[in-house]
């Protein structure tokens, strides 16, 4: 019985399949006026506009990351859990660290170019200062490895999003996101109004694909 407790949050996931979309069905950033402001990223869905220079490729957003920030992935179309899916830390330059998912592994330090091909992408700046870096870094290697459990809060088993809110409380700073309260699940695009963001983060990077649609 042990070894198949991973399996209940995914079952409740997939019996969850009808509930509402979460958030706009479809995504397609595109170009703002010249002067528009840099964008709030609870609304960045929204309205779908980015100031021009902050609207790059998904391999130039993600090489731009500053280390320590957060890239938030998305698709054209919306899961039912959102049009963004997944989310990775960039942990030093070529470097990201994410849990991938159940079938692509569990917490695990990979080159960024695994991030090339995906659909769209949010950078945010979530408050990781360069004197909090190691302390996050430090985190990233201890839970190195560790599996995929859906809904997993410890080192037992993260998935994308809570292992992201372990990375920020060892840097001494805020959740990426907080629990979802219809899904029960910390879902990736709860980060564009979760915790962090509400204490100051911010758009910085915004990656389009030739081809958004999503992606496993």
């Amino acid at each position: 019985m042990p070894r198949l407790f991973w399996l209940l949050p995914l079952c409740a996931l997939v019996l969850s399949a009808c509930a509402p979309v979460t958030g706009p069905a479809t995504l397609r950033f595109a170009p703002g006026a010249a002067d528009t402001a840099a964008p709030d990223p609870a609304r960045l869905l929204v309205t779908q506009a980015v100031p021009p220079a902050l609207l790059l490729s998904v391999p130039e957003a993600v090489r731009r990351a500053p280390d320590g920030s957060l890239i938030v992935v998305c698709g054209a179309r919306a899961q039912p859990w959102g049009v963004c899916t997944h989310v990775a830390r960039k942990l030093s330059p070529g470097r990201i660290s994410d849990s991938p998912g159940l079938f692509s592994g569990g917490v695990q330090n990979r080159p960024e170019t695994t991030l090339y091909g995906r659909g769209a992408v949010i950078v945010l700046d979530v408050g990781v200062t360069p004197e909090r870096l190691p302390r996050l870094r430090a985190e990233a290697e201890r839970l190195n490895g560790a599996p995929y459990l859906l809904a997993g809060e410890t080192a037992a088993g993260l998935d994308c999003t809570t292992y992201q809110n372990l990375l920020q409380r060892a840097a001494g700073l805020p959740d990426v996101a907080a629990r979802n309260p219809v899904w029960r699940l910390w879902l990736p695009q709860d980060i564009l109004t979760g915790p962090a963001v509400q204490a100051g983060g911010r758009v910085l990077w915004v990656g389009q694909g030739p081809d958004a649609g999503p992606r496993p």
